[in-house]
């Protein structure tokens, strides 16, 4: 699922983002990545190492408060920084969604289509606009809503990722 068009990437740069893939990960993965106390910390950082040399990744802007505020919030203001710099290293400014009128008003049906939460809206809507894979620790609530229905990308819960 290999998608980018050559027209907006420059010379080499352009054949070595082409053959990465599209990752769309919800806040909650980069998250448990940062806490010491997370059962998942392991896997979701494992998934989000393989940023970028086998996947780029492309987000909703509200990515940076979901995982920055509540860094902030359960463990200090450094962790949430150290999150912030993070993000800026791993999210090219092209890959993210501004989550603005035009991306809400394309995601809010998706509540009512797969009966998911607002926020997960969010996340799923750039996966589809960006033909990426959808991982999420959010197993009842969000992934297996989807996968019961003819969603048009991979989405994945951190343990099934298969890449």
């Amino acid at each position: 699922m290999r998608h980018r068009c050559l027209g907006s990437f420059e010379g080499q740069d352009a054949m070595e983002e082409i053959t990465r893939r599209i990752l769309t990960l919800d806040s909650n993965v980069f998250v448990a990545a940062m806490k010491a106390d997370e059962p998942q910390r392991e896997k979701c950082t494992e998934i989000i190492e393989k940023v970028p040399d086998l996947f780029l990744l492309a987000e909703p802007s509200v990515v940076y408060q979901e995982v920055c505020g509540t860094l902030a919030r359960k463990i200090g203001l450094d962790e949430a920084n150290t999150a912030k710099e993070h993000l800026d290293r791993m999210i090219q400014p092209r890959m993210l969604s501004i989550c603005d009128r035009d991306l809400c008003a394309s995601a809010f049906s998706l509540c009512s289509e797969y009966k998911i939460y607002t926020i997960d809206a969010l996340y799923l809507q750039v996966a589809l606009t960006n033909h990426a894979i959808l991982v999420s620790l959010d197993k009842e609530d969000f992934i297996d809503k989807l996968k019961n229905t003819k969603l048009p990308i991979e989405a994945y819960t951190v343990y099934e990722f298969p890449y």
